[in-house]
């Protein structure tokens, strides 16, 4: 038995010393291929880099007291370098119901941060994912953002990132089900009452959503100020505040709404490496997605 327990140690740390190794090399494709958003290793550079930003409990405090980021913060990376931190940096410790609308916190490493740890999470998403957690007691439910099946008042907070300018699109790429190939504008607004139903009275709402000039991207929609004041009208929060990011050469930067009014989205889908009929090739900045980010929370 004893023989038997030291081989399968041995082989745990031979697949673990693997799995670096592979991470690693990855990882230096993406560096060694000046850093291009989107190839491989991208997503395990960001990812390391998102974590070890929300383990910086400096950085934590800057993004909450909304002051700047360190120069070159994010450079080449998408909006999730700024969307996370700043909804770890307002969401506090304390135990309660957690509502993650569009399962953007379904990732090992985001939720394993203290913030986190005590709170009882339920995922919204349209499709199972690759990866769950139901083992460290994450609840999954598959449902549609605009008719959630929890009953009013329900949750302590709820945090949309990066979702709701999906709904009332073309979701062809999430769902194989055709009634989310949409073209519905403002459906949105659907969910945004909905999220604000199943809110606890005095519980807060975050949500981000790329903003900038107005933008159909077909399987999402970049905001404008107009859809911004329409969301928050359609909420009607009891407190409000708003922060704005902004992505320029260089990297992130802590920005305001009218100075974001002028940017315009990446769509890495939209250039030649996704769409053979495209000659589009990556912006002289190698922005990765969105220029600029709306991040709004909400007090119910």
């Amino acid at each position: 038995m004893n023989s038997q327990s030291s081989i399968i140690r041995i082989y745990d740390k031979w697949r673990t010393w693997l799995y670096i190794r592979e991470q690693k090399r990855q990882i230096d494709l993406y560096i060694n291929n000046n850093r291009k958003p989107w190839t491989e290793g991208y997503s395990l550079f960001k990812e390391k880099f998102i974590s070890q930003s929300l383990n910086n409990d400096h950085l934590i405090d800057d993004f909450k007291n909304c002051l700047p980021l360190p120069q070159g913060y994010g450079e080449f990376l998408d909006d999730r370098v700024v969307e996370y931190p700043w909804f770890i940096s307002r969401i506090t410790q304390k135990p309660g119901r957690l509502l993650d609308a569009g399962s953007a916190l379904n990732f090992g490493y985001i939720l394993q941060h203290q913030n986190l740890l005590g709170k009882d999470i339920t995922i919204v998403t349209l499709e199972p994912e690759g990866y769950c957690y139901w083992q460290k007691r994450i609840s999954y439910v598959f449902c549609d953002l605009r008719d959630l099946p929890f009953k009013e008042n329900f949750f302590d907070d709820v945090v949309s990132i990066s979702t709701i300018e999906h709904l009332g699109m073309d979701n062809s790429i999430y769902s194989s089900n055709p009634n989310f190939f949409e073209k519905n504008k403002f459906d949105f607004l659907k969910a945004i009452a909905e999220l604000k139903r199943v809110t606890k009275p005095g519980g807060r709402v975050y949500i981000t959503v790329p903003y900038g000039k107005y933008t159909d991207f077909g399987w999402y929609q970049q905001f404008d100020a107009k859809m911004i004041n329409l969301l928050i009208e359609t909420f009607a929060p009891d407190k409000l505040i708003e922060t704005y990011y902004c992505y320029e050469s260089g990297g992130w930067t802590v920005s305001d709404k009218q100075y974001c009014q002028k940017f315009e989205g990446f769509n890495i889908h939209d250039t030649k490496y996704f769409n053979p009929e495209s000659t589009k090739d990556y912006d002289p900045d190698y922005a990765a997605a969105s220029r600029a980010v709306a991040a709004l929370e909400l007090w119910k």
